[in-house]
């Protein structure tokens, strides 16, 4: 463990770590964009099994993140990180290999749709429990800060990358892009100096039941963590109850152009990076629960310009500050609690604690949709966006203030 210091300036280690993530979440953001490319331009896969692909990450997730918690909980975590990068290397750079030879099926990308779902669990999992013994706790906050602020510029620039390299490589070369983002990332855990703690040995005497939801537990019984972990499903939740509609609101309520849609599906996200690294401060001065609570009151009534907004420039620029200002508090919020999480969970739990809230959002986000498509259809999209934001606004309410 590191010197408790809470600026991670001169961390040498720390800084390798971040690179490398940092490339592989933008070369994951562009193969968000090329793989249902392929799927529909070069396997000719139907809409329905476009959708599959999604459905498959989704109901992977669910099934196997408490199991792969409790597995990776009691093992080194920096194998496990270079592992599952290397997997997920193997799997998408079998794609434009199969491509050209005229070999690539929809099982194909099914099966690693699959198999990259259980190793983002994985890494997710060993990298945040990792973090905890990289830094020091008072270095936390920050380290999550940065983190999240890339994260969110690959959600904003990813897109575009990704739009771009498909243009020049086509939609299967450009994952070759995103299999070696995967091969940097795993170099740049190789190279961690510092020595990596003994992991936690496997309490004996209790059950397998007992270990494997010893995270929810946890979560479930501690004061804080509980509201917390209910208040970020709720808003993830409308998150996608939001996002569910959108679309529909922006091209065909207030008649943007496929232009004006890419801006407000990108641009925006840089306003969750602008969070992200608001969060040190914001914490050094309130505190991390005071700075989750104002963060969280703050990320839900911006949301409302944007069913209020009308066709025009006027409702272009609502909707675009609306949800930019959305982002900056989230980014804010989702730094400061990851960072407050790993300082509240005991060394052996934190990787069953990281995969409960990974397997939380995963299992509500469809019931959101769904209710958001419900509302749309019977309502209207304008009334099923103001419902959204209204659950955001709520989901404030549950946050503790101290």
């Amino acid at each position: 463990m590191t010197s408790p210091q809470t600026s991670l300036k001169g961390h040498a280690d720390f800084q390798r770590l971040w690179t490398g993530l940092a490339i592989s979440q933008l070369g994951s953001a562009v193969g968000m964009v090329a793989l249902p490319v392929v799927a529909v331009t070069v396997v000719e896969a139907s809409t329905f099994q476009v959708a599959l692909l999604s459905a498959l990450t989704a109901i992977t997730t669910a099934l196997l993140a408490f199991p792969l918690g409790d597995h990776i909980e009691f093992r080194y975590k920096r194998p496990v990180m270079i592992t599952a990068d290397v997997i997920r290397f193997a799997c998408l750079a079998s794609v434009p290999i199969a491509a050209v030879t005229g070999l690539l099926t929809f099982v194909q990308l099914g099966v690693i749709a699959v198999i990259n779902a259980a190793c983002q669990i994985a890494f997710t999992a060993a990298a945040q429990a990792h973090l905890k013994a990289l830094v020091s706790a008072q270095q936390l906050i920050e380290a999550n800060s940065r983190l999240e602020s890339t994260r969110w510029l690959g959600v904003s620039a990813g897109p575009s990358l990704g739009g771009a390299l498909i243009g020049f490589l086509t939609a299967a070369g450009s994952l070759a892009v995103d299999a070696l983002s995967f091969l940097v990332s795993a170099a740049a855990v190789k190279t961690l100096r510092a020595p990596e703690p003994a992991p936690p040995t496997r309490d004996e005497r209790s059950s397998r039941r007992a270990e494997l939801f010893a995270g929810w537990r946890f979560a479930w019984g501690h004061p804080t963590l509980r509201p917390i972990l209910i208040s970020w499903v709720t808003f993830a939740g409308a998150s996608s109850m939001a996002a569910s509609v959108s679309a529909v609101f922006y091209l065909r309520d207030l008649r943007f152009d496929a232009w004006q849609y890419g801006l407000l599906m990108g641009v925006p996200s840089l306003g969750g990076f602008l969070g992200a690294r608001l969060a040190p401060k914001l914490v050094t001065r309130l505190g991390a629960v005071r700075a989750l609570w104002w963060a969280g009151m703050l990320r839900g009534p911006w949301y409302l310009l944007i069913p209020a907004a009308l066709p025009g420039t006027l409702g272009l620029l609502m909707c675009g500050f609306g949800f930019g200002m959305v982002l900056l508090f989230a980014g804010t919020a989702n730094s400061t609690m990851a960072g407050y999480r790993q300082a509240q969970t005991p060394d052996h739990l934190m990787a069953r604690v990281a995969t409960l809230w990974s397997f939380a959002t995963t299992v509500t986000q469809p019931l959101f949709i769904l209710l958001g498509g419900l509302t749309a259809t019977w309502t209207g999209t304008r009334t099923s966006l103001f419902v959204a934001a209204g659950v955001m606004c709520a989901s404030a309410v549950l946050l503790p203030r101290r």
